[in-house]
Order: C-alpha cells, then sequence, then structure tokens
C-alpha cells in the first residue's frame, strides 16, 4: 500500500490542478494559440499563396482565407466571384495540451524548473503550428478538392489526412505526458512513481 501513495497523491493532484488549469486557458482564450498562430501564417500563406490570402485569429478561431471564390460550384478568383472562401479552425482542439502539461508539470515536486517550464510550451506551441498547417491543408483539401491537390508544392492526400489526424487526436494528449516526463526526469517526486525495478536502474 505504502508503494501506491506516490501514485495516488500525485492522481490526486493532477485531478485538482486540471480544473484550475482549464479555467486559465478558458479564459486566456486566443492568447493560448497566438504563438502558434505566429508560427504557421507565414508558412501557410508563403508556401500557397496562390490558394492562400490571408490568415488570421478571430476569437480563438484561426481563419484561413482563400484567394478564390465560388459561384454555382465554380471555383474562381475571389474578386470576379465577388465572394471569399474561408476556412475556420477552433485552436482549441489543439491549444487544451497546454493546461494538461500545466497540470502535471506542477503536480511534480521540483527544484526551480521554469526554464523547463518554458522551453516545453514554446514546443507544444511549434507542435501546435505544425497542428494548425495540417487541419488548414485538410480543410482546403476537402473544400476545393482536386483545385486544391492538383497545385504545385501540395502534398499527396493521404500525407495531409495521417499528419492531421496525428497532430489532433495524438499529438496534444501525448505530447505533454512526454514532456512532463522528460522535465521531471531527475525530481524525486517522479521517480517515486515508476516501477522499484526502474528506479534501482536510474539510480544504479
Amino acid at each position: 500500500m505504502r508503494g501506491e501513495r506516490p501514485l495516488l497523491r500525485f492522481a490526486l493532484t493532477v485531478l485538482a490542478l486540471l480544473p484550475a488549469s482549464f479555467v486559465a486557458w478558458y479564459f486566456l482564450g486566443a492568447f493560448a494559440a497566438a504563438p502558434a498562430v505566429l508560427i504557421a501564417k507565414p508558412v501557410l500563406t508563403g508556401w500557397l499563396p496562390e490558394l492562400i490570402d490571408t490568415v488570421y485569429l478571430q476569437g480563438t478561431d484561426l481563419m484561413v482565407m482563400s484567394t478564390l471564390g465560388e459561384v454555382d460550384g465554380q471555383f474562381m478568383s475571389a474578386a470576379a466571384a465577388g465572394n471569399q472562401l474561408g476556412y475556420p479552425i477552433d485552436t482549441r482542439i489543439l491549444s487544451y495540451s497546454l493546461p494538461f502539461f500545466c497540470a502535471l508539470f506542477f503536480a511534480t515536486p521540483r527544484d526551480g524548473g521554469w526554464s523547463e517550464l518554458a522551453w516545453s510550451i514554446i514546443a507544444l506551441w511549434l507542435l501546435m503550428a505544425v497542428g494548425l498547417i495540417a487541419t488548414a491543408l485538410k480543410n482546403l483539401m476537402l473544400g476545393l478538392g482536386t483545385r486544391f491537390l492538383d497545385s504545385s508544392g501540395v502534398p499527396p492526400s493521404d500525407a495531409i489526412a495521417l499528419t492531421y489526424q496525428f497532430s489532433t487526436l495524438m499529438v496534444p494528449t501525448l505530447a505533454p505526458v512526454l514532456l512532463w516526463a522528460y522535465t521531471s526526469r531527475d525530481s524525486d517526486a517522479f521517480r517515486a512513481l515508476l516501477p522499484a525495478a526502474l528506479r534501482t536502474e536510474l539510480n544504479p
């Protein structure tokens, strides 16, 4: 029973911190995703300038505005069509990795660690930017079809779909856990959570 207490204590601490972390994340709104958007924007507009006009945050939605419009099912320039196709992305489907990581991080006692917190959040923003780019490409692929896939520089549809699924389904939950484990590896509190055999290997 004694061996289970560190894990139980850690689990209860995480559960206590999660609500506060997610409330803070919710009220931060667009700020939680803004650095990732700053990374994704020049990549998208520079990569596909003939298809993407502007990229900007509107609340917590990333708006990807195409250079194209649509009239009677036909794609043409936005000026000729009199409208502009836009594809919103809810950034919160990716940015929830931030409060999840913070709850894990602060539930693990350590000496200092603010630099580790900072670079871990930067790493999550970089991964979030990849997810935003993949989601934008997926939305354009579904919205524009062959007009998008036949454009120069566009990856194969399978690569877009795989990157999108990995970035939205696995990264927001897996990356925080891996970063927490890495940044906590020297913490006695973290080592206490490990099986006895593994603790022995880490402390020969």
